[in-house]
């Protein structure tokens, strides 16, 4: 084997395109001396795949050394790439609050300044304030629930 078959090739999916540094080299190079004690690898084949693991820059690269080799092989990090999507989780009534500020202020200024009804500024505010009581309401019914699952602490 030569140490081109181990460059360029990755093991495919999301992880292996997470890009490595010294400290995942240098955990690779320890399970490679583990191998060669274990008579696995000749000294030339360490070398190459120490080479191999030299070079590599992302995960897949760095795994492939190891394909055909058992346990031990180098710990990596968590590949888990955080999620790009909007939180879903977003309440309607909050949704409804920010809609009552956004649309209604704009809609009570106009009519404080063509009708002099400045009272009308209080509407949308008050509308908010009571939607994010009753939503507080609603969450702390819940929470004796939620609470029944233990969060993980910091």
């Amino acid at each position: 084997m030569s140490g081109g078959e181990y460059r360029g090739s990755d093991l495919g999916g999301p992880s292996a395109e997470v890009r490595i540094g010294t400290p995942e080299r240098r955990a690779a190079e320890v399970a490679l001396e583990v191998h060669l004690s274990e008579k696995r690898l000749d000294s030339d084949e360490f070398e190459r795949r120490t080479e191999a693991c030299e070079q590599a820059s992302n995960q897949g690269e760095l795994l492939r050394v190891f394909a055909d080799l058992p346990v031990p092989h180098p710990e990596l990090p968590s590949s888990a790439v955080p999620s790009t999507e909007l939180d879903d989780d977003i309440p309607p009534l909050a949704l409804a609050g920010c809609l009552a500020l956004g649309l209604g202020l704009p809609v009570a200024i106009v009519l404080g300044w063509v009708y002099g009804t400045w009272w009308a500024l209080a509407v949308p505010v008050a509308v908010t304030v009571a939607m994010a009581y009753v939503e507080h309401l609603r969450t702390a019914h819940r929470s004796p629930i939620e609470s029944s699952h233990p969060q993980p602490s910091d």
